[in-house]
């Protein structure tokens, strides 16, 4: 039986914030010896949260509190955001994150809906979490990058066009975050599930919260 009290979920929750900071730090003293920042760690640690256990609150709010990692990494390791107001970081840090979240989680429920009729439940949902992860990290990429880019044009700034800043990163960022978190985000989220004992779907504590609350 899966616990689901209040306290389990905050303590939950408070351990994702704390694992997501971690891996965020663990990006930066691996960045020390690369040409630019990564964040291959802590978006694999995030992405493997948001669809842990088949929630829309798990999902956002593991992408929200990575944006919320991101703006409290400013103050330790400023990146080119703290050139900004302080006021502008939430905008720039955490929002983009919110709806990467919304959009990653949604289109895992719609790729859940398109493979229904799939019988490997594992292959189904690699698949499932695979795409959504994609496009996810695309949400991430762009709004990211274009709030980026529009607080600069606003504050007078040199800038970019979108197009120009992805392909300075493409190969050297983008590319290996990208096959990182696609690649291993499904399988290390089937294997917490199954340790978890929520289920090949994550959705056991469903079926817990009916029996205890029958209609």
């Amino acid at each position: 039986m899966v616990n689901n009290s209040k306290a389990f979920k905050l303590a939950k929750y408070a351990v994702m914030f704390a694992t997501i900071f971690v891996a965020m730090m663990l990006d930066r003293v691996i960045s020390l010896g690369l040409p630019t920042a990564t964040a291959a760690c802590v978006l694999l640690v995030t992405f493997s949260f948001c669809y842990l256990d088949d929630s829309w609150l798990t999902g956002v709010l593991s992408c929200t509190l990575f944006g919320l990692a991101s703006f409290f990494k400013e103050f330790i390791f400023p990146s080119s955001v703290a050139g900004f107001p302080v006021y502008y970081w939430p905008i720039i840090t955490v929002l983009p994150r919110i709806a990467m979240g919304a959009v990653a989680f949604g289109v895992y429920r719609l790729m859940l809906l398109a493979t229904a009729k799939m019988r490997n439940k594992y292959t189904r949902q690699t698949i499932c979490i695979t795409v959504a992860t994609f496009f996810g990290l695309v949400t991430n990429t762009v709004l990211f990058l274009s709030t980026l880019n529009l607080f600069n044009q606003l504050a007078g700034k040199e800038y970019n066009s979108l197009v120009v800043v992805i392909k300075g990163v493409l190969l050297t960022n983008i590319l290996p975050e990208y096959l990182i978190s696609m690649i291993l985000a499904p399988h290390i989220v089937l294997g917490v599930r199954r340790g978890l004992k929520l289920g090949l779907e994550g959705n056991n504590w469903k079926h817990d919260e009916s029996e205890k609350n029958p209609a």
